[in-house]
């Protein structure tokens, strides 16, 4: 039994006497022999593909998909569908905003090309009474309203309303409140005299072309209205809109008609714009979260483990054995 103990002692400290027992005496030093023993066992016993590994880092993942959606899930080496899906989003995604903004765009240069061929600042002050006293009063209103009197729905068509136009006149800007204000400044709208009324020019910017069709104030500038002076056909009608709040009235003509349809495929296209704009950008993030995702489940799922089996020495044994010893690392 003495011997069988020797012989496996002997055999134990060839085989992992330069392991652990090493480090602790120089009487367990394995000969040179069994370096390669030892080595070879230690490959076998290791659980590990380092040298077949592609090391990826989920920032360098997140930042190519936020640059360019697609670009994280190849550098992934993901399926190639994912990077055609993200990419082919991306790419959709700009020509649909190019397109819908040049669509939109091309809308408002005819229905601004409308409007200044259809609608005329002369006209309308011609048309319009000057506040809503007016109406109440039954006081110089235009033969073109064929107005009863009793007809409250009138009352918005007014110069002096809730919205203004900018005017330019004599090299000097005023605003259409200034035909009803007495004011030194406004006296030249005040006091005008109807043969002027062709040399003010109405600023034609952003505000303009909203108001001129959205609010009934300025319907009267609309050349299908009907003319007091040579004219008396009804050219305008009464048109109710359903809203949130309720139902709204509208004065119409069949210009204007046409001139707000066209404002609203405009604005139809410009908010479909927004929309792939929006689109585009959750494709970015998405794309990005995904590429994380891939990547961090990627590192779990290739996670190397390494096992090792060891002698303690321990002194005061007969043999200087104190124990075996099995780790696991990661």
């Amino acid at each position: 039994m003495k011997y069988f103990s020797l012989i496996l002692f002997f055999i134990l400290t060839t085989l992992f006497g330069n392991g652990i027992l090493s480090s602790y005496d120089n009487r367990f030093e394995a000969p040179l022999w069994t370096k390669s023993v030892h080595s070879s066992l230690q490959d076998t016993l290791t659980k590990s593909e380092d040298s077949t590994l592609v090391q990826t880092y989920p920032a360098r993942a997140l930042l190519r998909s936020l640059v360019f959606p697609g670009w994280g899930q190849m550098y992934n080496k993901s399926p190639w569908w994912k990077t055609a899906l993200f990419a082919g989003i991306e790419v959709a995604g700009i020509v649909g905003i190019v397109q819908l903004n040049k669509k939109a765009e091309n809308l408002r240069l005819d229905f601004e090309a409308f409007a200044d061929e259809h609608w005329n600042f002369s006209r309308w002050i011609r048309n319009t009474p000057l506040t809503k006293s007016h109406w109440t009063s039954d006081l110089n209103i235009p033969d073109v309203w064929n107005y009863n009197g009793v007809d409250t729905t009138m009352y918005d068509v007014i110069i002096d309303g809730t919205h203004s136009l900018s005017i330019l006149f004599q090299e000097q800007l005023y605003s259409t409140p200034c035909f009803n204000d007495t004011s030194h400044y406004c006296d030249p709208l005040y006091n005008y005299e109807d043969e002027l009324l062709d040399f003010m020019q109405v600023v034609r910017d952003l505000h303009f072309y909203e108001n001129i069709g959205k609010y009934d104030q300025f319907v009267g500038g609309w050349d299908d209205l009907g003319n007091a002076a040579n004219d008396s056909t009804q050219g305008w009608w009464i048109k109710e809109k359903r809203t949130e709040d309720g139902t709204e009235i509208l004065i119409m003509t069949r210009n204007k008609d046409k001139y707000l349809d066209m404002r609203y495929k405009s604005n139809t296209y410009l908010k479909m714009a927004t929309y792939a704009v929006s689109a585009v950008m959750f494709n970015h993030v998405i794309s990005a979260l995904e590429a994380v995702w891939t990547s961090q489940s990627d590192a779990r799922e290739k996670k190397t483990y390494d096992t090792s089996i060891g002698l303690f020495y321990n002194k005061n044994t007969q043999y200087g054995i104190g124990g075996l010893s099995f780790a696991i690392s990661w």
